[in-house]
């Protein structure tokens, strides 16, 4: 009996840590749990049963681990968990020209980037100074590409 509970506690442990590298990111309570049971489980594996049967049993496990591991990985249901959406909008799609000296106004607070309306645009800008409050009037001062590099008009 005592043997049986250690094998469940040795299989839950390798479930949990093939979950928690196929299936969960990082480090979770998935891979914690998994070494903890893993670990209990040979700790109580050696000192019932000695160095041989601990041995065999560890041997199967790290063998067994690695086999779930790449059937885990090769096997198509994995791919029904996965992301496979792709993500193709573009920040600042401009659609209307902007150029150097065009006026607008800041509606969210630029520190140094945020969002402002130029030629009845809404815009990610760049503050050319470091900080601009929301509602300030702004001027643009350098056009690369989508990039627009503004300043407050007082300054």
């Amino acid at each position: 009996m005592e043997l049986l509970i250690i094998l469940v506690l040795l299989i839950c442990g390798m479930a949990l840590l093939v979950l928690e590298l196929v299936v969960i990111p990082g480090t979770t309570i998935a891979g914690i749990g998994g070494v903890a049971l893993t670990i209990w489980g040979f700790v109580r594996l050696y000192a019932q049963y000695g160095t041989t049967v601990g041995s065999v049993i560890l041997a199967a496990d790290i063998l067994l681990c690695v086999i779930l591991i790449i059937y885990s990985l090769k096997s198509k249901t994995w791919r029904k968990l996965a992301q496979n959406e792709e993500i193709d909008s573009k920040v600042n799609e401009i659609k209307t020209k902007v150029s150097v000296g065009d006026t607008g106004k800041s509606v969210t607070r630029l520190a140094p980037m945020g969002t402002a309306v130029i030629n009845g645009e809404q815009m990610e800008v760049y503050a050319e100074t470091s900080f601009v409050d929301p509602d300030t009037e702004i001027t643009v001062q350098q056009v690369e590409g989508n990039r627009v590099r503004v300043k407050p008009v007082n300054n």
